[in-house]
């Protein structure tokens, strides 16, 4: 199915001069299970999405605006236990660059741009630039300081993967002599300090900021502003009629700001948010490209030689183009190839009430109750127990969840799920904290999920209760007569279906994720974080500790189906 939006920026004219045709795409983080629905999405559509691809005065280009690749250092593959993710995801990228350009004639004028997201730094800078080294794309970055980035230093203009603009130049179909003029700029979220904190060494970002990227406001980014508007003032003076494509893994929210503030952008591929809009501004137009290979867009841009730009959106569902058993292609070649041991059954979900058949990942896990959340930190706290006798609660930030569990979940699902945080900062501690600061953590975690309910991640706990509604009205002042111990409840030990006040006195024994305790822009992390040691161990290994001692089978009890999140 195929959805189309036309918007045409002048009156149309009776010849078409030159032709963009424009496959844009975000946001994999290495689902690479999917890859074949996504390569088949865009071969069923190829007539709609490269049309006159062959056509001298067309220029095709594959965009990717980021996070391809997720937790590169990550290992853990059963056909291929020495590869990381990093190289299996970097294989497929080429694959898939690859299949696509075969798509189309054999002369047609292709290329393929990337532009690295947030989880590309996961392994940090050297790793960053290994995966994007390859001849099959260029990567375009265009708000990395250079005079602050030692890296730029340490290697020669030839051996650098990264540029910071590209531009294409089309014959007119009409006139020979005349050419038609395209730039592509980059930007990548400048929050690595928050996202991956320690990890880039000799990369620096343009208005490099240590808090979220929901709190981040113009006054944060005026750096970008003033390089972006230098490179497409620049491009416009030397050609007037000049089209400027932007990729933006910034998100939605910073994409607005760049198009009110970079008058000259006349279309953006915008990544990180997840969204699927396309908004049109004037001149402008801003196309969210999804996430986990769940949409494919087509922008098709047809230039006059006066400046006119007429444009056509359209997207392409994979759900809709899932490929059958039957049928192949090279994508999906590589992937039996690649994992044939990863992709042999391993999980069995019991549920003897048959209310459950499987424990899905979705969005609601970053915001509302989770059965998955529930079950994974129940899971990891009695691993956590084997060395940590008296451990009380097990906490999960729900951005490090990525994947879900449903009867013959392989080794790939397996790998997925504790895939949003970076391998070097994946580690357990383990410490005590006062009733009175595991209250102020909670509350602190939820006031800021309640501002941004999917930027700001919620944590889970394995023995906490928390009213999230409740604590809202209290935080609002609706709520006058209860507080925040009202809210935040924890498992009685002598009955363990009921959860009491937490005693602000005591000391209870808590296991949390290392990157939450390195935080340095919310305040318990910094309060508390001297109380906790490491425990040498990562959510990923305690979690198939857990499942090989219970041999993969998983039984789902009440526990699983509770309502930790209200």
């Amino acid at each position: 199915m195929r959805f189309s939006v036309l918007n045409t920026t002048a009156n149309a004219v009776s010849f078409k001069s030159a032709r963009v045709n424009i496959l844009a795409s975000s946001d994999n983080h290495g689902n690479l299970t999917t890859l074949p629905d996504f390569f088949n999405t865009i071969k069923e559509n190829k007539e709609d999405i490269f049309q006159k691809s062959e056509d001298e005065s067309t220029l095709n280009l594959f965009v990717n605006a980021g996070d391809f690749y997720i937790n590169p250092s990550k290992k853990g593959f059963r056909t291929y236990p020495e590869s990381t993710n990093g190289n299996i995801q970097k294989r497929f990228l080429r694959k898939l660059i690859q299949e696509v350009k075969n798509l189309l004639p054999k002369n047609s004028n292709f290329d393929a741009v990337y532009t690295p997201g947030n989880h590309c730094f996961d392994g940090g800078d050297d790793t960053l630039l290994n995966l994007v080294d390859m001849k099959e794309m260029t990567t375009v970055v265009s708000n990395i300081d250079k005079r602050k980035s030692p890296i730029y230093k340490d290697l020669s203009r030839e051996k650098m993967p990264l540029v910071d603009s590209k531009e294409y130049s089309i014959p007119d179909s009409d006139d020979p002599d005349y050419k038609h003029h395209v730039m592509i700029l980059g930007a990548t979220i400048p929050t690595m300090k928050f996202y991956n904190p320690g990890l880039l060494k000799r990369l620096s970002f343009f208005d490099d900021q240590e808090k979220k990227d929901a709190q981040l406001k113009k006054e944060d980014l005026t750096k970008t502003f003033e390089v972006l508007n230098e490179k497409v003032s620049d491009f416009k003076e030397r050609y007037p009629n000049g089209v400027v494509l932007f990729s933006s893994h910034m998100g939605t929210k910073i994409s607005k700001m760049i198009r009110d503030e970079v008058p000259g952008i006349n279309e953006t591929f915008d990544a990180h948010q997840h969204d699927c809009s396309t908004i049109s501004k004037g001149l402008s137009s801003i196309s969210s490209l999804g996430k986990d290979n769940e949409l494919v867009k087509s922008i098709a841009l047809t230039l006059e030689k006066n400046g006119d730009i007429e444009r056509e959106t359209s997207t392409y569902f994979t759900k809709l183009y899932k490929m059958d058993n039957l049928e192949t292609n090279g994508v999906k070649k590589l992937l039996g190839a690649t994992f044939k041991k990863d992709m042999e059954p391993l999980i069995n979900i019991v549920d003897k009430k048959k209310e459950l058949e499987e424990l899905p990942y979705d969005n609601d896990i970053r915001y509302a109750n989770s059965y998955l959340a529930n079950y994974l930190t129940s899971a990891i706290k009695r691993s956590v127990r084997e060395d940590v006798p008296d451990i009380d609660i097990v906490g999960v930030q729900s951005s490090i969840i990525r994947g879900g569990l449903k009867n013959g979940s392989n080794n790939l699902d397996m790998m997925k799920i504790f895939d949003g945080v970076s391998e070097d900062l994946s580690g357990v501690e383990v410490g005590k904290v006062k009733g009175e600061d595991l209250v102020g953590l909670i509350v602190e975690n939820v006031k800021g999920n309640i501002a941004a309910k999917t930027r700001n991640t919620i944590i889970h706990w394995s023995d906490i209760k928390v009213d999230r509604t409740l604590l809202e009205k209290i935080l609002s002042g609706e709520e006058k007569h209860k507080t925040a111990y009202d809210a935040v409840k924890i498992r009685n030990k002598n009955e363990k279906s009921s959860f009491v006040k937490i005693n602000p006195e005591k000391d209870y024994t808590m296991a949390i994720a290392e990157k939450y305790l390195i935080k340095d822009d919310i305040e318990y992390p910094k309060k508390i974080r001297e109380n906790f040691v490491p425990l040498h161990k990562t959510y990923d290994e305690l979690f198939r500790n857990y499942l090989e001692e219970i041999d993969y089978n998983l039984l789902i009890t009440d526990k699983t189906k509770e309502k930790r999140i209200v």
